[in-house]
């Protein structure tokens, strides 16, 4: 039995070596382009400070240099961070690492670290995988912390950094308080691991399981990306690392289409069927979508009422390719200022009960010759949200060239709105809200497609993102 268990334990680490390559390490003995601040340095550690805990290591854990805060003696505690420093106000944050053929990805690293206990002091670990635009916490203090010797740390980053190009490492000190100042980050022979993988492509057809037709606009879902299908019902998810994987199917009128055990194989497209039940319980949706162009570049839509229904009928959301636009209480509406290209809009009904089915499709091209597509867009803001897919909380970003009052909400796949998130006039510059998942009632929403939709005086504009669980 002995025998058997330590092959079994050999072989688990043996199959371990072949898969997990190195795919990026510093040994910081040679300049590879980190970003440092405040008295973050790379040099030789000279076992300076230790006013408090321990001092910083009189030698690098190999080699001659470390990444470290006040080697040489800096400020006015020589070896030890400074007193009352902002939010991570001491940073080192690493150079671009392409993890876009890895999976599973790790983050390892000699550390000898003395920070006081959090309720004074702090001392982080945060991921980015978009080039330092935004940050996710990974580790910070949860208590004083005080090493007189190396020890190998190891982080699972894999939900930040698999299959992302652009990621980066940020180490920092801050904030402190005016007193028991300790020596700070010691670091030495970082490395970041993954499993190399191959990719493919799953492809299918979505269409209503009692007809046959296809269902446009449905939106399919997987950890490593999302997709709609076309006026066909087809849709094709690139990109998927080859293994088993699973998908979500979520159309409007259907209910969910839950497909797993989807085997993806290197440089192939896996093909699956969709067939969408529809929702019992779906009430009438609108008929006779019609569109005509005015001015050039705008668009009426107008529409008839759906047929009788018990249930109350209290707005209209109108869907411009496959997003959420309006809702508005009257049979039409003008989609105005557009660009040259072609559009396809549909309409549902809202009901106390739920949300309609969607109404015919129609397909309009705007193509004015004499129409700057340059001047009808729309650039005084930007808007983003990190990360998505994102899993409990997502941060939404926004900048604002002027002083405007701004309206953000969140909608779900049906266009319901989830919540508000805000509605005050806010000044110019940069802003940003957290989503934690949860409506309006304070409950925690289901996993899939939302929708957020920033109104900032004339301007307006939609973003999709995707909550997994």
């Amino acid at each position: 039995m002995k025998k058997n268990m330590i092959i079994c334990l050999f072989l688990i680490f043996y199959v371990s070596l072949i898969f997990t390559e190195d795919i990026w390490e510093d040994n910081f003995e040679t300049e590879t382009g980190w970003v440092l601040s405040g008295e973050f340095e790379i040099d030789t550690p000279q076992g300076l400070g230790g006013d408090y805990g321990y001092p910083d290591p009189s030698a690098a854990y190999e080699g001659l240099k470390v990444l470290g805060v006040d080697l040489n003696g800096l400020g006015y505690y020589p070896g030890d961070y400074e007193n009352n420093l902002t939010d991570r106000e001491y940073y080192a944050i690493s150079p671009p690492v392409d993890c876009s053929e890895y999976i599973d990805v790790q983050l390892s690293f000699m550390n000898w670290l003395n920070v006081e206990q959090p309720a004074y002091d702090h001392a982080y670990i945060d991921i980015s995988n978009d080039n330092g635009s935004s940050w996710i916490e990974i580790w910070t203090n949860n208590t004083v912390i005080t090493d007189n010797n190396w020890a190998q740390e190891n982080y699972d980053i894999s939900n930040i950094a698999d299959l992302n190009s652009n990621v980066r490492i940020r180490f920092s000190i801050g904030s402190t308080d005016y007193s028991w100042q300790y020596s700070g980050w010691n670091i030495d022979n970082l490395i970041v691991t993954g499993t190399s993988v191959d990719f493919g492509a799953i492809g299918g057809a979505v269409s209503d399981a009692q007809t046959g037709d296809p269902i446009h606009n449905a939106q399919i879902i997987n950890q490593f990306g999302f997709t709609s299908s076309n006026e066909n019902g087809n849709f094709l998810l690139t990109n998927i690392p080859e293994g088993i994987r699973s998908i979500t199917v979520i159309a409007l009128g259907y209910l969910d289409f839950y497909l797993d055990n989807i085997e993806v194989f290197a440089d192939d497209t896996t093909h699956v069927i969709c067939e969408l039940e529809i929702d019992p319980n779906i009430p009438p949706e609108p008929q006779n979508l019609s569109a005509e162009i005015f001015d050039e570049n705008n668009v009426h839509l107008w529409w008839d009422e759906p047929e009788y229904s018990d249930d109350i009928l209290l707005a209209y959301n109108v869907y411009k390719n496959g997003i959420v636009i309006q809702s508005v209480l009257n049979e039409e509406y003008d989609d105005l200022n557009l660009i040259n290209g072609i559009y396809y809009y549909f309409v549902t009904a809202v009901y106390d009960t739920g949300t309609s089915l969607p109404s015919n499709e129609v397909e309009v091209e705007i193509n004015v010759s004499n129409v700057n597509n340059d001047q009808l867009t729309i650039t005084n803001c930007q808007l983003t949200n990190y990360p998505n897919p994102f899993n409990p909380e997502t941060t939404i970003s926004y900048s604002l060239k002027d002083n405007v009052k701004v309206l953000l909400k969140i909608y779900n796949i049906k266009g319901q709105k989830v919540r508000n998130l805000v509605d005050e006039v806010l000044p110019a510059g940069e802003h940003t809200v957290i989503w934690d998942g949860r409506d309006s009632t304070d409950k925690r929403v289901g996993s899939g497609i939302y929708f957020y939709k920033l109104r900032a005086g004339d301007f307006q504009k939609v973003k999709k993102m995707i909550l997994l669980k």
